[in-house]
């Protein structure tokens, strides 16, 4: 168990929340200043679902152990903006936060959509300072932003896997934000949590000089007591694969989820195209269409360049020279891993500008790229990506108040039928369990990446997870009886020689 049980306080307060889950919730009334403030600057109101994830996560940093939280929900249900929430409480306690994303284009989104919303905050002592920190930072900007890090002048950093580094040292961590968290390996991710840990050793120097303004920002006494405590950790998640629901069911993180979309979000049509002449005259011809209604369209392909050994793929930079000049008139531009930073920028800002109307993309943009009016996703070879992949790829349309169009064009006839499940539903949770059952658990739980991928010789992760739950939700009534298990010497005896590492009972 991650989640302390080292005292009864801790354990009654754990217990509670499955007790009595209408507890696990702080009112807004008991929010720190600075996050009603932010709260109130948003230009739109928070759903019921995203108010319930908020006040459970601020419930548990208000905790005296390090939260460890999944937050999970659907595209474009509005992730960000509770884990920005949830930054504000730690900012307005006195502390650090830290964003870590898996891309660059999410991370300078993220930024930017951080200081426009941070911008209409008024009525502060002080407005929270904001870095953003990648790969392609310069190496004089760097340099400044990883002092400013150390000496806790910046309140929250925004970044890719150089959040990890070595030379990143904190001053005052005291949330660690992972979004889109399976598309880290293992042993990032578990770097990333030890780095954390292991910087929050600086709290001490820092707490002294922010001590006076925490006892005015913050009514939480668990945050200016433990000042020594290792930072809480949220991961987030629109892709509830089997991984990710793994570690919410094996009890080592609390789950939170977002169940409902922001009010007036219309379903995105999906089509199902076979990939011959007749299919892709279609496709023109539903592209054409839509430019001319002043829409927006995006072009996704599996690989940047033709391969000779993978010749059936369709290419990005093949198809832009091809099929750009089928749409004269529009202008058409190219997103794809291999350019530059400031060039995926530019990319990305004339296609929200409208400058561009066709955008020839790699799945780069499969993850938070938000344009709100792009209203058409193409997806070439479609049968090459999965089902999950998918879904993520078609949230970045719908996004807007405009009707969009999703086409998934498939070359193969198998690729056709597994392929038509898209057709029917736009739950992300209920495609990634079909996902998961037309894949198997190997995949989707990530044998291919650093780490053990645990085996199950009775169960199958994808038939009996409820199983899984039920023994997570057993195990805690057992604790709650005997939190050393020292009333259940037969049970302890068989975990200790399952597991001679875990001490139980110190």
């Amino acid at each position: 168990m991650l989640e302390g049980l080292s005292t009864d306080i801790e354990k009654e307060g754990l217990l509670d929340k499955y007790r009595k889950p209408e507890i696990n919730a702080v009112f807004m009334d008991e929010w720190s200043d600075l996050t009603k403030k932010f709260l109130k600057a948003l230009p739109y109101s928070l759903t019921s679902s995203q108010l319930t994830a908020v006040s459970e996560i601020v419930w548990d940093l208000k905790r005296p152990v390090p939260m460890s939280r999944l937050l999970q929900g659907d595209v474009g249900c509005g992730k960000t903006v509770v884990a920005f929430l949830a930054c504000m409480e730690v900012i307005g306690a006195g502390y650090q936060a830290a964003f870590m994303v898996p891309t660059e284009l999410l991370a300078v989104q993220h930024y930017e959509h951080f200081l426009n919303l941070l911008e209409n905050v008024e009525e502060v002592a002080y407005k929270p300072s904001v870095a953003l920190l990648t790969g392609s930072t310069p190496l004089k900007q760097s340099r400044i932003i990883h002092q400013g890090i150390q000496t806790g002048k910046i309140s929250l950093v925004i970044g890719t896997h150089s959040l990890i580094a070595e030379k990143v040292k904190f001053s005052a961590l005291r949330i660690a934000v992972v979004d889109e968290q399976h598309r880290f390996g293992v042993i990032q991710r578990g770097t990333f949590n030890s780095k954390m840990t292991h910087g929050s050793s600086f709290l001490q120097l820092y707490f002294n000089s922010v001590s006076s303004r925490m006892a005015e920002t913050s009514s939480d006494h668990s945050m200016k007591g433990n000042v020594y405590m290792a930072p809480h950790v949220l991961a987030m998640s629109a892709t509830p694969i089997p991984r990710t629901l793994a570690l919410a069911l094996h009890g080592d993180m609390s789950l939170t989820q977002i169940t409902d979309l922001p009010p007036g979000r219309l379903p995105v049509e999906t089509y199902i195209i076979e990939a011959n002449d007749i299919g892709f005259e279609r496709v023109y011809q539903m592209i054409t269409d839509e430019l001319e209604a002043g829409g927006k369209v995006y072009l996704v392909y599996p690989v940047i360049e033709q391969s000779e050994h993978l010749p059936q793929l369709r290419a990005v930079l093949t198809d832009f020279e091809a099929i750009s000049s089928r749409f004269e008139g529009y202008n058409c531009g190219l997103l794809h891993g291999k350019m530059k930073r400031d060039e995926k920028d530019e990319a990305l800002r004339q296609f929200r500008s409208g400058e561009l109307r066709i955008l020839f993309s790699t799945q780069v943009i499969e993850i938070g790229v938000d344009v709100p009016d792009a209203s058409m996703m193409v997806v070439m070879n479609a049968e090459r990506f999965g089902i999950a992949q998918l879904h993520q790829l078609r949230g970045r349309v719908g996004r807007g108040v405009r009707k969009s169009k999703c086409l998934l064009l498939a070359s193969t006839a198998s690729g056709i039928s597994r392929l038509k499940v898209m057709e029917k539903s736009s739950d992300g949770f209920y495609l990634a369990n079909v996902d998961l059952l037309l894949r198997g658990p190997g995949d989707l739980l990530g044998k291919k990446q650093s780490g053990h991928l645990p085996e199950f010789p009775i169960a199958r992760l994808e038939i009996d997870g409820n199983i899984l739950q039920e023994a997570h939700l057993a195990a805690l009534k057992i604790l709650g009886v005997s939190h050393d298990l020292q009333k259940f010497p037969e049970l302890k005896a068989e975990l200790s020689m399952r597991h001679p590492l875990s001490v139980l009972g110190d």
